[in-house]
């Protein structure tokens, strides 16, 4: 992979779970996103960009 592939996390979720968290988020994807940054921004540790990157938002790779 080159530090211009993009990551996906999946997370399994029940149907039941899925229901509960779009009741009290109703952009849970968004939300989690939200969470990345801020625990980034937090713990000091920042995502690596390409400096050619393309004009749609993408985070750089911590790790390969």
């Amino acid at each position: 992979m080159n530090k211009n592939d993009s990551r996906f996390v999946a997370v399994n979720l029940t149907d039941a779970e899925w229901r509960a968290l779009r009741a009290v988020t109703p952009d849970p994807c968004g939300w989690m996103k939200t969470q990345i940054q801020n625990l980034l921004a937090e713990s000091g540790v920042a995502p690596v960009r390409d400096e050619q990157e393309s004009s749609v938002e993408e985070w750089g790779a911590l790790t390969s």
